[in-house]
């Protein structure tokens, strides 16, 4: 899932097809098993040609007697790279492993199993691979550089550190970000961050590379640093130069194949190589909704609003219930203050998914602004918002109970939710003000307030919690003490250079003068 302009939203993809055995055919070669293939009737016809073409053209070179081994293996591999683009790893597997076995002297083929391996979490068995490309290519740096990385990811550091400083020449931003993250699990902070920062010198665009540098600084005690760094963290990444692996990529044709290329550019922040090819699966597929809706979405990471409208409107006149499109475009009408017309969208989004949070909070804050807060309310208790369960959506419920004067229901929910989850101290601020100020004076009850309120102040003096413990005690009629605690929450927000909060909080306390200070008089 994602979230984009505000709506949770989710990136749309076609379901793989189930794999079906090929019956081998006479004069296989000895010692090579049966290649399965996938059932080519649930693809797009381009995409299902493809395949059939390389599979006769295996199937030939193994019945050919005059096909060398090279050739078959050529074969092979051609048809194992087809089916891989298309992520049919079961049968891409077999296929390479054929290609492998009839040329050995050829590093393509382990390289690229060894990649696919990498890609279905098969660590160990990348490993293997990577370095029997390595063995018979040398020069092979792409399988060096990933190699190295599924080290990080095995936690092998001192092999993961020598592979990358073999390659640091080459490659040396890639280096530095993998020397880097070693570090960085070596707790070797200070390593860490000089790698980190000499990668982002390089490739300032790998801001992903931000949060890493945040966790070196965190582990240096620098949690300034450390936040600063995370302000700055983004979606960017260094790519690897890998020519074997990046040749897969022309072979894509048809939606399916494209759509899956365009989602693996943008889960690696490659936000404009996701966008051409999401274009592309809608010139091969100009009737359908999905490539629409995810170069939407590339859109709206590249700042193109007025694109990404144009893609979700068109995908909504194809398929209209599409519930990542209502979601996508409503976020966007609601950023620009289109309440109205984002509010049909919103509804629309959230009826399949009326257990999702974001989108609900969103419908809330447009239902508000327009006017409609029992239409707010319904949808927050819809959520299960009064369970106390979420305490954004709780607090948000209670909100607009109290500005609906209904007070008792919103004291209710607190209170249930408060003796459920003690522990959160924002229920409890709330539940404690309520108890303490409630128009309605036979719903106040000021010692409970005040146990509440300096429970919290307790574990954080922040100027709000020494206000509610003032707030509490004047419910109670101890005025001379809650006038003591609104000048100690004054002190504490001027300490903190909240100048916003001190100025709120001297305009309050006056009304903590006298001997009756009881919120709404005696």
């Amino acid at each position: 899932m994602r979230t984009v302009g505000g709506a949770r939203v989710w990136v749309m993809t076609v379901l793989l097809a189930g794999l079906a055995p090929m019956a081998p055919a006479t004069g296989q070669p000895a010692g090579l098993g049966a290649i399965q293939l996938p059932a080519l009737g649930a693809l797009e016809p381009a995409v299902a040609d493809q395949i059939r073409e390389e599979a006769q053209r295996a199937v030939a070179t193994r019945a050919g007697s005059r096909a060398s081994a090279r050739e078959r293996a050529e074969a092979y591999g051609a048809l194992a790279r087809v089916l891989h683009v298309y992520e049919f790893f079961d049968a891409a597997e077999a296929s390479y492993g054929v290609a492998a076995r009839l040329a050995p002297l050829d590093d393509r083929w382990p390289h690229l199993l060894g990649y696919l391996y990498q890609q279905s979490g098969r660590l160990d068995e990348a490993v293997e691979q990577f370095t029997t490309a390595r063995r018979i290519q040398p020069g092979n740096r792409a399988a060096s550089i990933r190699l190295a990385d599924v080290f990080v990811r095995l936690n092998r550091l001192r092999e993961a550190r020598e592979a990358f400083e073999q390659v640091a020449q080459v490659f040396p931003a890639l280096a530095q970000s993998g020397l880097g993250e070693v570090a960085l699990r070596e707790r070797r902070y200070r390593d860490a961050v000089n790698h980190f920062e000499a990668a982002l010198e390089r490739v300032p665009a790998a801001t992903s590379l931000h949060y890493s540098l945040a966790m070196a600084y965190r582990g240096l005690g620098r949690l300034d640093g450390a936040q600063a760094q995370l302000q700055k963290r983004g979606t960017g990444a260094i790519r690897v130069g890998d020519p074997i692996v990046d040749s897969l990529q022309a072979l894509v044709r048809g939606e399916r194949g494209l759509v899956m290329l365009g989602r693996r550019a943008y889960d690696g922040g490659a936000y404009q190589e996701a966008a051409d090819a999401f274009a592309r699966a809608v010139d091969a597929a100009p009737l359908s909704a999905t490539p629409r809706v995810n170069l939407g979405l590339a859109r709206v990471q590249l700042g193109d609003t007025a694109g990404a409208v144009e893609q979700f409107e068109a995908a909504l006149r194809l398929e209209p219930g599409n519930q990542v499109a209502h979601a996508s475009l409503g976020g966007i009408l609601v950023a620009q203050r289109r309440d109205q017309d984002a509010l049909p969208h919103l509804v629309a989004a959230l009826d399949p998914s009326p257990d999702d949070a974001t989108l609900a909070r969103q419908l809330v804050g447009t239902l508000t602004r327009l006017g409609r807060p029992g239409d707010a309310i319904a949808v927050l208790e819809r959520l299960g918002a009064g369970d106390g369960d979420d305490e954004d959506a709780l607090l948000g419920l209670v909100l607009l109970l109290s500005e609906q004067g209904r007070y008792r229901d919103a004291l209710e929910k607190l209170d249930a939710a408060n003796r459920r989850y003690p522990e959160r101290p924002a229920t409890a601020t709330t539940l404690a003000r309520v108890l303490a100020s409630a128009p309605d004076r036979a719903l106040r009850d000021g010692r409970r307030a005040l146990e509440l309120a300096t429970a919290v102040h307790a574990a954080d003096q922040a100027p709000v919690h020494a206000e509610t413990v003032a707030m509490s005690l004047a419910e109670l009629g101890r005025c001379e003490e809650a006038r003591a605690w609104m000048t100690r929450a004054v002190a504490a927000a001027r300490a903190a250079g909240d100048s916003s909060e001190v100025s709120r909080l001297q305009a309050v306390t006056p009304q903590y003068d006298g001997a009756s200070c009881r919120p709404g008089g005696p």
